[in-house]
């Protein structure tokens, strides 16, 4: 990986190897295993848990109002929640959807919750640190509504968790869950590029957040998430280094 630092130029860089003598680096705890040089996320409320990424949030939203006759059949993450009933009103039976997953213990031991959202003939369903898929179906009824699935995630981009030599009981060359995450929010630092990434100096850098690829960087705007950071250099043996700006 070309570049010169105070050292000089590394032979090879490593995944979450900082660039240079200037960064700022903050410490969390880990809310799951994480990597060096991987993308780190924060949940707003929560100023010590840090997670990987995730599309750990979705909405399903209904095509019209819920009607009479109507049963609402709701899976989340592979799990069939019982079918809830039409309730009277379409948003009381949303709410009783939302109800259906808040009761449910395995849900819950994930940390998935689930809220109405007013006026939309929705309902939002979030979890930190995990990754969340759901859908909805509606059979019985004069008309039966299409419930569709938009999936983002609601974390907020906290920096690149910095290479580290030290060793756990968990095992090396990650950070375990519960312990401690150095990461660095300004300065430069060397992180693993998407597959199809070709990078250019100056360029504004992008995070993956599903698929095989996902907590890579990338110069492709499509559909993924923007960190706020930028490209200094061009991709090597799978890394990149960006500069870091601070959260987004």
């Amino acid at each position: 990986m070309a570049g010169r630092s105070l050292y000089g130029p590394p032979v090879r860089a490593v995944a979450g190897q900082k660039y240079g003598l200037k960064g700022s680096v903050r410490t969390y705890c880990a809310g799951e295993k994480i990597y060096p040089g991987d993308p780190v996320f924060g949940v707003a409320g929560d100023e010590l848990a840090c997670y990987g990424a995730h599309i750990n949030a979705v909405t399903l939203t209904a095509s019209e109002a819920l009607a009479a006759g109507n049963e609402v059949a709701v899976t989340i993450n592979g799990k069939a929640l019982p079918v809830v009933e039409f309730t009277g009103s379409s948003a009381g039976t949303l709410e009783a959807v939302v109800k259906a997953i808040e009761l449910d213990d395995d849900l819950s031991d994930l940390g998935i919750t689930a809220f109405l959202i007013e006026g939309a003939n929705a309902i939002g369903i979030a979890g930190p640190g995990i990754t969340i898929t759901a859908a909805a179906a509606v059979t019985g009824g004069a008309a039966q509504p299409n419930f569709t699935a938009a999936a983002d995630t609601d974390m907020k981009f906290l920096g690149v968790a910095v290479h580290t030599e030290l060793g756990f009981k968990e095992g090396t060359g990650f950070y375990p869950p519960a312990h401690a995450v150095n990461v660095m929010d300004f300065g430069e630092i060397y992180v693993p590029a998407a597959e199809d990434a070709s990078p250019l100096d100056k360029e504004p850098a992008y995070i993956i957040l599903s698929g095989s690829d996902a907590g890579k960087f990338t110069n492709d705007d499509d559909g993924n998430y923007d960190c706020g950071a930028f490209f200094r250099g061009h991709k090597e043996d799978g890394l990149v280094r960006i500069e870091l700006h601070g959260m987004k």
